[in-house]
């Protein structure tokens, strides 16, 4: 938390609204989290997940890190979902970036694509997205063109015998 700057205000602000805040979840097992374990949430919002800078974004094996944090983040939040939720992740569109497949990943873990909404960052004032991890973890960097892609659970289809 300390190496954000304005995080007590938007910590307050979030809080305010009657959000739940967490640090330090990790996605792979935040279902089995103790603050989360028995309870079930509307939305699950992950905006600009990155498995941190290990190879260039374009090289294969990072893109397969990328899309094991994503699949492993729509696992985990599919289990907290509300009959009705929806798991929300905002995400660059543009080549590298494209390779990851996100509609692809949801589906295999049972989410179906309700919304791609185009993602303009002058809809949520106040919003600033930071780099994650690392020396210039306060920084922000380019968002270029994205996406917010909303999923919900599969429907449960009837079963008839004839």
């Amino acid at each position: 938390m300390q190496k954000y700057s304005n995080v007590t205000s938007t910590l307050n602000e979030l809080k305010g609204r009657g959000c739940t805040v967490l640090h330090e979840v990790d996605v792979h097992t935040m279902s089995q989290h103790p603050r989360l374990t028995n309870r079930r949430f509307d939305r699950i919002v992950f905006n600009f997940p990155h498995a941190g800078f290990i190879l260039m974004e374009h090289n294969k094996i990072q893109i397969k890190l990328h899309q094991d944090l994503v699949k492993a983040y729509f696992t985990s939040a599919r289990e907290m979902l509300t009959e009705s939720g929806e798991v929300h992740v905002t995400h660059k569109t543009t080549h590298p970036f494209s390779k990851w497949n996100i509609v692809k990943l949801a589906e295999e873990v049972g989410l179906f694509l309700v919304e791609e909404a185009q993602f303009t960052r002058a809809d949520y004032p106040g919003y600033i997205n930071k780099k994650g991890s690392g020396r210039k973890c306060n920084r922000t960097f380019r968002v270029g063109q994205c996406s917010t892609y909303k999923f919900a659970k599969l429907p449960l289809q009837p079963y008839f015998v004839s």
